[in-house]
């Protein structure tokens, strides 16, 4: 059995709200690495683009699907890919609970509680009904079968603004923050699969070519063998030791229109990023009447601290717990 896994990030960019890093995986027969564009392999179940009436899920570029507004076509996707697997959350909490990364859990619990995090009140699905969601899976378990694969995982690793900014500072800058909260879920896998070959494609972090030293730094006991570093991709090889299974890493840009996994995990960190917005925004706009909400992105971003400024003095919330220093 091999393991075929797609990473990417949602909110590298904004200054308010949390950055998240999430992975999708399909386990297939043999031990090859697929093609990771199933796009045609699966084209009687999914579809690239969001317009049009078909039942097909959408997978697609999150900033794609999301060109609306709306995010009823991300959640189709997660929310089928995880009842796909059998695994139905009715709420934000448990959401986040069934795609925890445990090797971040220590440092994601340092964060204060904030007044407007209600993972537990946050109803799912939010956007769509439970029949779309059913039949979503359907069209996810089904597909996959076909080709002797199945689904096999979602992971989620939030970095709300106290932790990207406790990561900025130990790391020293932003991009590797992001590699930081990359690292935890490759450690997932190779814990979970240790030996099962793990085929991994990832979107390029930035304009970032090289990435042996992160790994390295990252995996200290593991050798890291660079097979390629190129324009348009870089490619590694992770050696486990022993009995376990390498781990082999792929880099591209625009990586989500090459991997269905990658698209899958931008879709699910574009999500999860949304329905923090959501409370967020919920939060400030119940004590400021007629304040527009914000994506959290340039000269918005600062328009919005400053509406909810005398909000937020008289709530006590600190800078650090709702904008980031990068």
């Amino acid at each position: 059995m091999a393991i075929l896994v797609g990473i990417d990030e949602a909110g590298y960019g904004p200054h308010l709200g949390p950055l998240v890093v999430a992975a999708a995986a399909g386990k297939f027969p043999g031990d090859a690495a697929g093609d990771p564009n199933l796009w045609g392999a699966l084209r009687g179940h999914v579809r690239k683009r969001p317009s049009g009436t078909s039942s097909r899920v959408v997978i697609c570029d999150s900033k794609v699907a999301y060109g609306g507004g709306d995010i009823a076509t991300l959640e189709r996707a997660v929310l089928g890919f995880l009842a796909a697997m059998d695994t139905r959350p009715s709420s934000l909490a448990e959401f986040l609970a069934v795609t925890a990364v445990s090797s971040g859990a220590d440092e994601a619990g340092r964060a204060a509680p904030r007044p407007w995090d209600s993972p537990k009140r946050l109803a799912l699905p939010a956007a769509t009904q439970t029949e779309e969601i059913r039949t979503a899976a359907e069209h996810l378990a089904g597909g996959l079968a076909r080709l002797g694969a199945a689904a096999a995982g979602l992971w989620v690793n939030v970095a709300a603004p106290a932790r990207f900014n406790r990561l900025v500072q130990t790391t020293r800058n932003k991009a590797s923050a992001l590699f930081a909260l990359t690292a935890d879920i490759l450690t997932d896998l190779r814990t979970r699969w240790p030996h099962q070959p793990i085929h991994v494609t990832m979107d390029r972090h930035g304009g970032r070519r090289y990435y042996a030293g992160l790994l390295t730094a990252a995996f200290p006991m593991t050798r890291v063998e660079t097979l390629e570093e190129a324009r348009a991709v870089s490619r590694y090889r992770l050696h486990g030791g022993g009995s376990a299974a390498p781990v082999h890493l792929t880099v591209r840009t625009r990586c989500e229109t090459w991997s269905l996994f990658t698209a899958l995990a931008s879709m699910a960190a574009k999500y999860v990023r949304e329905l923090h917005m959501r409370q967020l925004n919920g939060y400030f706009q119940s004590l400021v009447p007629g304040l527009a909400p914000t994506a959290g992105y340039g000269r918005d971003a600062w328009r919005f601290l400053d509406d909810v400024a005398a909000a937020r003095k008289a709530a006590g919330v600190p800078d650090a717990a709702i904008l980031r220093c990068r």
